[in-house]
């Protein structure tokens, strides 16, 4: 399956460029927004979550488990009473395991950088995700290259 494919979470039909040019043309930031709501993120870091346990049919505690997270912490950012940092969404990915489309799109979606190839840490995150790594052996993959643990 091809990357475009894959990604099914790219939000609307109309590619950035376009929203782009669309918004410098547009008379009001009301008249765009209303105009393009269904080209618009509005879901948040919770809802994606709890459609990808249905879709991978797992329950909380097996994602907080494989995610390596302390206590409930995973519950609280299912119920929108947390806000991840870029590492724990990347934690978090690992614990279902997501594809490295949807860990793109959950991070964005937390208002994060996505991994970038260029950047030696991200390229091991991206590997490993690739791969399937669980947040173990991603971690030790991280440690022998010198590069900051998941935590």
């Amino acid at each position: 399956m091809s990357e475009i494919q894959e990604n099914r979470y790219t939000v609307g039909r109309k590619d950035t460029r376009m929203l782009q040019s669309e918004l410098k043309r547009a008379q009001s930031a009301e008249a765009f927004v209303e105009a393009n709501q269904a080209e618009l993120q509005t879901k948040t870091v919770a809802e994606y979550l709890n459609e990808m346990l249905i879709k991978y049919n797992l329950e909380k505690c097996d994602v907080n488990k494989r995610a390596d997270l302390v206590g409930n912490y995973f519950y609280q950012v299912c119920s929108g009473n947390k806000s991840p940092g870029r590492d724990k969404l990347i934690q978090i990915a690992l614990g279902f395991p997501l594809t490295l489309a949807e860990t793109q799109y959950l991070l964005r979606l937390g208002g994060h950088s996505e991994l970038y190839v260029r950047n030696s840490r991200d390229a091991f995150l991206m590997f490993a995700i690739e791969k399937g790594y669980g947040i173990q052996r991603v971690n030790e993959l991280l440690y022998k290259n010198k590069k900051e643990l998941l935590e």
